[in-house]
């Protein structure tokens, strides 16, 4: 939540050869190398809602982020701006990114046979705000993939039956939200008083990331569409 950004560095010259992989080949690169993901948290044109949807397939059939996995020689600006065409058909600038937080997991089902093996990802998590209704209209997912959608306050997310990792998310957002308003007020010269507060309210918002960690046991994944049902350990 403290970087600018995301470092991409290409050592050499890089040329992708991704290829597509049958079933079977997909299933055992599974089992053997972590994916990693992009995920974007996506805030309506007030910036005080957020965008979730309810998945009815492995991994996570439950309220989660939008996102997907990166392609090679791809930067996660990069990723997040082709899986929000792909997935919304959004045209979203890379300057209108903002990193949020990194996070790992691993998941004990997945879609691909075996789907008992599960898979493992490791995510870059992004936030990024909408303009305006046009962009706001584009918002509808696959029906296929999701049950649900809702715009949910960020409040609702910390004190509901959510993810942890979604949780996790959220909180660095707000924290990191609280930290560019202190470094605003600093570099516009504000009082001490003013410093003193903005601190506060980023050191208020740091230690609720911490308590998401703490608690991440309460959730309880239950997905009547999967008839699946498990819960979360979180550590660091």
């Amino acid at each position: 939540m403290f970087q600018s950004g995301v470092p991409y560095h290409e050592t050499g010259t890089f040329k992708s050869r991704r290829t597509f992989l049958p079933d079977d080949q997909y299933g055992i690169a599974l089992d053997n190398l972590v994916k990693g993901c992009t995920d974007i948290l996506l805030l309506d044109p007030t910036g005080t809602k957020l965008f979730v949807g309810k998945r009815i397939v492995q991994p996570q059939p439950d309220w989660w982020f939008l996102g997907g996995r990166m392609f090679p020689g791809e930067t996660p600006v990069q990723s997040c701006m082709r899986l929000l065409k792909r997935e919304l058909g959004l045209d979203i600038d890379h300057e209108r990114f903002s990193v949020v937080c990194a996070q790992a997991f691993a998941f004990g089902m997945r879609e691909q046979a075996p789907k008992e093996h599960g898979t493992t990802d490791t995510q870059f998590c992004y936030k990024v705000q909408l303009k305006d209704d046009a962009e706001v209209k584009k918002v509808v997912l696959d029906e296929e993939e999701y049950c649900a959608s809702e715009w949910k306050l960020p409040k609702e997310i910390l004190e509901g039956n959510y993810h942890p990792a979604l949780k996790y998310a959220v909180g660095c957002m707000l924290a990191g939200n609280a930290l560019e308003e202190l470094t605003s007020i600093e570099e516009k010269g504000g009082s001490d008083e003013e410093i003193a507060k903005a601190s506060k309210e980023f050191l208020k918002r740091r230690k609720e990331v911490e308590e998401v960690m703490k608690k991440s046991s309460e959730y309880k994944l239950d997905s009547k569409e999967l008839n699946y049902q498990t819960t979360v350990q979180s550590k660091y």
